[in-house]
């Protein structure tokens, strides 16, 4: 939790210039002539002492390197019943059978280390006053982070981050207030510095936004608001005023609105010619596959979006099928045959999906549900949200997708017919006003978490929060404190963190968690 300090800040402010380089317009030109005589004024020129630190910011929101493989690719993405490794890592003791200590702290290092760091170097520095707009980013980053972070782990020393050596850690719901409160910041920035000069975004900020946003502050805004509208569905059943009234503030015509069709999904690449890391997790190391749930949903709604997600498996009995892997299985030293289960159809080259741009049509249709004012119905805004789903993945056959009765599939595993399953749920896609609210609600969630792929840190807490959609529980869990039939709540903080803010964990432990920093310890607002 240490922050860059003010002797090191310049040699990273030359690193990273370096790395952002090949980005920058004709006001960097001279660091193709000599990169180490960057001055003060070069720094300082259209705020790009500031802005340089974004691109980092964004890159480790979901890291879009291969250290996704840590931070959630053997974690969350197996929880959320998405991606499953064939690969049986660390003699099948890991992670994914819920041995969580001890094991893989990128989940927590990642976005610690390089978007709260890079925050808090802002802060210190003064970009809030000298750069308002750019430092309206950083907060959105920055709650970005926080939100995955606390949702993992639970407690989280969100508000005195980078104050002392040892900070305090805030609980679940004050890392959610001081969310709140940061992005209600960073939205009235970006429309403040949008409204003095429309131009803006585009001479300070373009030239350092990794995102398909490409710049825009008004996507951006869009993007903090969905995020807002995120973490009140999330509050809406533990504290439903609150969850209400940020609701309301996050739908405000005058705050900018959410994402949507027209705006797209929010992605990130680490450069235009970065390599996607689940293409080399699915191609080069061959560490990752389709989960058994993805598929058998998918499979048995005949939802045309699975030929885009996923390849036909190769393995013989089950070749030119669909085939995921059951969660938490004891896997082979070979990989065999789960290697050749269908793989994940991701393109070389493409950016990482961060947010999806028919989230919100499904925040809103479960608003819809609650009662709330979210200008729809539950029916119209959830189909709203299938049919932007199906357009952003260049799916067709949404209109009889809408009326389809299917249901899940049931899972066959040629390998181990001891995992065989009948199918989860009789719930189907189409609409039933008449049903009840816990069938309506299955049905919204279940499609979000269609869309939301391969987003497995959201959709891990929306399993959490709801139980739906119904998942297959891990085959050999090696937790005690999680037997078979159970599922994970959290997971465990890294070693360093643990023993390097030993008081201020031991307190967080003590007050937020039951006093057991462990994997079936539930917290704020899980079901």
């Amino acid at each position: 939790m240490k922050y860059i300090n003010k002797n090191n800040f310049k040699l990273l402010c030359l690193g990273l210039l370096t790395l952002a380089a090949p980005a920058c317009t004709d006001d960097f030109e001279g660091l193709n002539v000599d990169k180490g005589r960057i001055s003060d004024a070069d720094l300082a020129k259209d705020g790009a002492e500031a802005a340089f630190l974004l691109p980092i910011m964004m890159n480790n929101i979901v890291v879009t390197g291969t250290g996704v493989q840590t931070q959630q690719n053997l974690q969350a993405e197996s929880y959320a019943g998405y991606l499953e490794a064939p690969t049986a890592f660390i003699g099948n003791v890991n992670t994914m059978t819920y041995s969580t200590k001890g094991i893989w702290a990128g989940s927590y290092d990642a976005s610690t280390n390089n978007v709260m760091n890079n925050w808090l170097t802002m802060q210190k520095k003064g970009y809030d006053v000298k750069y308002p707009d750019l430092y309206a980013i950083g907060l959105i980053l920055k709650g970005m982070a926080g939100q995955r972070l606390t949702d993992t782990f639970g407690p989280y020393p969100y508000s005195k981050f980078g104050n002392t050596a040892e900070p305090k850690f805030d609980s679940p719901a004050e890392v959610y207030a001081g969310i709140f409160a940061d992005l209600e910041k960073a939205v009235a920035a970006l429309l403040a510095a949008e409204k003095a000069d429309p131009a803006a975004d585009t001479k300070r900020f373009a030239k350092w936004d990794r995102s398909t946003f490409k710049g825009d502050y008004l996507k951006w805004v869009k993007l903090a608001n969905t995020i807002r509208l995120r973490m009140a569905m999330r509050i809406s059943v533990v504290d439903p005023a609150k969850g209400k009234a940020e609701a309301d503030k996050a739908l405000l015509p005058a705050n900018g609105g959410v994402m949507d069709l027209s705006t797209g999904s929010f992605q990130v690449a680490a450069s235009a010619t970065a390599v996607n890391p689940y293409f080399t997790m699915t191609n080069a190391w061959s560490d990752t596959r389709m989960s058994a749930a993805i598929i058998t949903y998918l499979d048995g709604f005949k939802d045309s979006r699975l030929a885009v997600y996923a390849n036909p498996a190769t393995h013989a009995p089950i070749a030119g099928t669909f085939r995921g892997i059951r969660p938490g299985i004891e896997k082979p030293a070979d990989k065999k045959p789960y290697i050749n289960y269908s793989t994940f159809k991701v393109a070389e080259f493409a950016p990482v999906k961060i947010v999806d741009g028919a989230e919100s049509y499904f925040l809103k249709a479960e608003g819809a549900l609650r009662g709330w004012n979210v200008g729809g119905t539950a029916q119209s805004l959830y189909e709203e949200g299938i049919r932007a789903s199906f357009t952003l993945n260049g799916a067709g056959g949404v209109d009889a997708y809408l009326n389809s009765t299917s249901t899940q599939a049931a899972y066959v595993d040629p390998a181990n017919a001891s995992l065989n399953s009948e199918p989860l749920t009789s719930n189907t896609v189409k609409w039933d006003e008449a049903g009840s609210f816990d069938n309506k609600l299955e049905k919204i969630i279940t499609q979000k978490w269609i869309a939301l792929f391969p987003e497995g840190t959201e959709a891990w807490s929306e399993f959490r929060r709801t139980g739906y959609p119904a998942q297959y529980a891990i085959a050999f869990p090696t937790n005690p404190r999680l037997p078979k039939g159970t599922f994970i709540k959290r997971l465990t903080y890294p070693n360093l963190v643990a023993s390097s803010s030993k008081a201020a964990y031991d307190a967080a432990v003590t007050a937020y968690l039951q006093g057991k920093d462990e994997p079936d310890i539930k917290f704020y607002w899980m079901k």
